[in-house]
Formats: structure tokens, C-alpha cells, sequence
């Protein structure tokens, strides 16, 4: 199986359990974006969104913005399916204003592990939207990095249990 870590918060949760098996569109992304890029960390030039037509409306893009040692993660692209279920669009928010301030820590943190190993982080949990009874919601993270090393974006891939299961490709 292709290699992801799980969020810390999610096997928190999970509280010793083993976590049940994702779901095979988080490791086709996986496998798709690792044949993109040849070896080296992908880039947005690898993503193109012919290829992900089954799930380009559960795509979100997050641009990494780094500043005198300060990390902050802005939505550049919000996909459709995403903002139905948010029921608002955050595209060119950073993370602490577009999400409720209980999950900044959880989301931010996950981004931060996607920097710090290079690898996809997946977490599952239930997202409270303003205004919005709780949606269950999967996601796993995965590295961007234009010039092939240093992580500029991040690729977020979402699931919803009400959302019929898609395949990458």
C-alpha cells in the first residue's frame, strides 16, 4: 500500500484502536501524484485536473505561506462538493479564519506534519460548520512542492459519508 501517516489526533481519537482501512481514493492520489512526479516531491504542475474529474470537486488547495519563520496556510481553491458541505467558501482565508476556532489546532497541526515528514497525513473527524449541524468528513493531506523540495502547497482531499465513493482517474 502506498505510504501516509495518520494525524495524531485521529488515533488520539481512535484511542488504541486500529484504524479502519481508507478509502481507495486517498491512496490512488497517492500512487497518481508519486507516478506524476518521478521520484521527487510533486508539484501543482503534476495535478492536472483532467485526471482527478471523479473527485476535483472534493479538492482543496492550500497555499504555504512561510514569513520570518511564521507558517500560515491559505485555501487558494475550494472544490464544489467541499463548499456545499461547508455551506460557505474560504477560498483566500487562512486556516484561523475559515474554520472554527475548536479545529484550527487539529488542521494546522496535520498541515504542519505534512511539512515536517513530506509525507500525506490522513484524519477523520466531525466538522462543525457555522450555522451547520456537525458533517462527518475524511481528508488526508498530501505534499506540493513546485521545485521538486520544499513544500508550497498542500493538496487536501476530502470525503464525506454522504458523497458516493469516487476513484482517482
Amino acid at each position: 500500500m502506498a505510504e501516509f501517516l495518520y494525524s495524531d489526533f485521529y488515533l488520539q481519537d481512535l484511542g488504541g484502536k486500529e484504524p479502519p482501512p481508507v478509502h481507495s481514493r486517498f491512496t490512488e492520489m497517492i500512487q497518481y501524484l508519486a507516478a506524476a512526479a518521478e521520484g521527487r516531491l510533486p508539484g501543482r504542475q503534476h495535478v492536472d485536473p483532467v485526471d482527478l474529474r471523479q473527485v476535483i470537486t472534493l479538492l482543496n488547495l492550500v497555499d504555504v505561506e512561510r514569513d520570518d519563520g511564521a507558517v500560515h496556510f491559505r485555501y487558494r481553491l475550494i472544490g464544489e462538493q467541499q463548499r456545499q458541505a461547508a455551506g460557505r467558501n474560504i477560498t483566500g482565508l487562512v486556516v484561523e479564519d475559515a474554520v472554527v476556532p475548536q479545529l484550527v489546532p487539529r488542521i494546522t497541526g496535520n498541515m504542519m506534519k505534512v511539512l515536517a515528514t513530506r509525507l500525506p497525513v490522513y484524519d477523520s473527524f466531525p466538522m462543525p460548520h457555522p450555522d451547520r449541524q456537525f458533517i462527518d468528513s475524511e481528508r488526508m493531506y498530501y505534499p506540493l512542492a513546485s521545485d521538486g523540495e520544499t513544500i508550497d502547497m498542500i493538496l487536501i482531499l476530502n470525503g464525506y459519508e454522504t458523497v458516493e465513493a469516487m476513484a482517482v482517474g
